[in-house]
């Protein structure tokens, strides 16, 4: 259970890369959303929650089992935030990169709330929910710019 756990917290180990773990976690993504690209928006949303508890019970115990706040290697949380941005477009080269862009943007900026909400909730939940804000900010984007382009 422990490998398991470790390596959803990590995406796969790709949390480990030296040098932006958020980009490449959110990279690994991109294939989960092109295996279920044929399924239902009702499908791809179960499935997104149960990536979503998932990466709760997985962050949660990553972060406690390694005694580390928010540790950079986790990235359950950018690859659930992405694949949730992905539920609500069609799959094209354009959506693909410029929802990628746009959220690793909002991802590490951190524009309000985020800041606030990622300190004041702690746990496998507040390593989440920050992400899922930033993925919301990037759905409101996305469809402004669907909507004046």
């Amino acid at each position: 259970m422990h490998k398991f756990l470790k390596w959803t917290a990590t995406g796969l180990n790709v949390g480990f890369v030296e040098y932006m773990p958020g980009t490449f976690g959110t990279l690994v993504a991109v294939p989960l959303v092109l295996l279920t690209g044929v399924f239902s928006i009702f499908v791809k949303f179960i499935f997104f929650i149960i990536l979503f508890i998932t990466g709760i019970i997985a962050s949660e115990y990553y972060q406690h089992y390694y005694d580390k706040e928010d540790p950079s290697e986790v990235v359950i949380d950018e690859i659930a935030a992405y694949y949730f941005i992905m539920i609500f477009f069609p799959i094209t080269y354009m959506n693909l990169l410029l929802s990628f862009f746009v959220f690793r943007i909002f991802d590490i900026w951190k524009p309000y709330p985020i800041k606030i909400i990622e300190k004041s909730i702690s746990g496998g939940v507040g390593i989440m929910i920050d992400d899922i804000i930033a993925a919301l900010y990037t759905l409101i984007v996305m469809l402004l710019f669907k909507a004046f382009i």
